[in-house]
């Protein structure tokens, strides 16, 4: 298997969280750019931003908010660097997997602003029902705005398929 690039040791950097709980940010500087895997990254990722100028594209792995910098590789939110050093394998592991398969991926140059969470709002149901687990329609906008859900999980926009095409153009950065 061709390493796209080796795993070192990161370092932990303290990350916007919820009052009173300890999270951080791992962070892993690389030998190598990472500018070559960015659109492979975006072709099969769940991608939340891709600035082509920059460049630096940010993405969900698991539950991980992964970004990557020519030189460097972050993931949020880690409780530890026990944690930090996993997350940061894995997405290790995930990219030389992806590079390995590039020949088969088309890669994906096209810019991705991330869709701000009222705009995905406007086509929601405000009915604050809670069945997608969060607490009212604006909240659900703000985490499918972070790719931290899925436009699934709201169950009453399921029945408005030109409101979810709508949210889903968003997402998509089109």
């Amino acid at each position: 298997m061709e390493e796209f690039i080796t795993c070192e040791e990161p370092t932990l950097e303290s990350a916007a969280c919820h009052i009173g709980k300890a999270c951080y940010k791992a962070r892993m500087k690389t030998v190598k750019d990472l500018s070559p895997v960015m659109p492979y990254v975006n072709a099969v990722a769940k991608v939340i931003s891709f600035d082509t100028e920059e460049p630096v594209i940010i993405f969900r792995l698991g539950s991980y908010k992964v970004a990557l910098r020519p030189g460097e590789l972050s993931v949020a939110t880690v409780p530890d660097l026990i944690e930090g050093r996993e997350a940061i394998l894995a997405t290790v592991v995930f990219l030389n997997d992806l590079w390995e398969r590039r020949e088969t991926i088309t890669p994906n140059q096209r810019s991705r602003k991330r869709p701000q969470a009222f705009g995905i709002y406007k086509f929601l149901p405000k009915t604050n029902c809670a069945l997608c687990g969060e607490s009212s329609c604006l909240a659900f906008a703000t985490k499918l705005a972070l790719a931290e859900l899925d436009v699934e999980s709201c169950l009453p926009l399921q029945a408005d398929q030109a409101a979810k095409g709508h949210i889903l153009q968003l997402i998509a950065g089109e």
